[in-house]
């Protein structure tokens, strides 16, 4: 297995609220190690071992925010 880390932008996140449903919904991908949110830059850092970078995409849309 091959950890590796990967940043996603993450559009609408106001409060920490927003960044606790984000790494809550990422920390239960399969694989993700650790997740940092980072809400004045708006971004998700997640590192893990053969992380599906698509199911990160979607968990963070299932928290009810969008990523580019």
């Amino acid at each position: 297995m091959s950890t590796t880390e990967q940043s996603y932008t993450v559009q609408g996140m106001t409060c920490h609220s927003c960044v606790t449903m984000v790494s809550d919904e990422v920390g239960e991908v399969a694989g993700v190690d650790s997740v940092e949110v980072d809400l004045d830059s708006g971004t998700v850092t997640v590192q893990g071992d053969d992380v599906d970078e698509a199911a990160v995409r979607r968990a963070i849309v299932e928290a009810g925010f969008e990523t580019s």
